[in-house]
């Protein structure tokens, strides 16, 4: 029984995707292990761009399985982020992504159609206010903390954890909404790891990350939008 719940799993994990999302997916992961291996980046970087991407796309889609992919994502960015003092980011992938990867299992799993897809949903204008004024104001009191612990770029990073940290919130909660925070986050990570690729030329698996992430933050964006409009009537 278990084995035949777990193949009706795979298949409806791999239905539904058009031939021009299998090509688009393709062209990342290619484009990311071309390049980071042309560049000579680590082992750790190249798993950790592949699975962020991947992680992207299959949520993207309203995949569950999208979670699996962000599981070995958290563990390889953070460990990436130690590296180059973005403690910000080990914080915000090691103690809060990873839980929060079992917490979006646990909830999409109930938020499931028939074919596989989590229904999605939109803010109200009184929520949208909230997120606003509550994320201003914990980048600047996180950022003045990063900045005590002589952190690399601590208001940059500030912003890049606390709308993370709200982004994630509105993945699990399965918002439109949280794809403009991504775009915002996927923007700041990429002045972030650019002026690390400028000055060593290393790190080049992050900055692609950052820079697909950011295309498909604006693709998804405008699909779920559009699908949430559509199931609103």
């Amino acid at each position: 029984m278990s084995l035949t719940l777990l193949k009706n799993f795979i298949q409806n994990e791999l239905s539904g995707w058009k031939k021009a999302e299998l090509i688009w997916m393709a062209f990342c992961s290619l484009a990311i292990l071309g390049l980071s291996l042309n560049m000579q980046d680590t082992p750790l970087g190249i798993i950790a761009a592949l699975t962020g991407t991947w992680y992207t796309l299959w949520a993207g889609k309203g995949k569950i399985s999208c979670y699996f992919f962000g599981i070995i994502n958290s563990i390889c960015y953070g460990l990436i982020s130690y590296q180059y003092r973005f403690f910000g980011e080990v914080m915000l992938n090691l103690g809060y992504y990873l839980p929060m990867m079992f917490v979006g299992i646990f909830c999409w799993k109930n938020h499931l159609s028939d074919h596989g897809v989590i229904k999605k949903t939109s803010l109200s204008l009184k929520g949208k206010a909230v997120l606003l004024l509550s994320t201003l104001m914990a980048i600047i009191l996180y950022g003045l903390l990063l900045k005590c612990l002589n952190g690399r770029t601590p208001y940059l990073d500030s912003l890049t954890t606390i709308l993370s940290i709200a982004a994630m919130i509105m993945t699990v909660k399965r918002c439109s909404e949280q794809w403009l925070l991504w775009i915002i986050v996927n923007t700041a990570s990429i002045i972030m790891w650019l002026n690390v690729f400028l000055q060593n030329g290393s790190a080049i698996s992050s900055l692609l990350m950052w820079i697909i992430s950011l295309a498909n933050g604006f693709i998804f964006y405008f699909q779920w939008a559009k699908e949430v409009k559509k199931q609103n009537g």
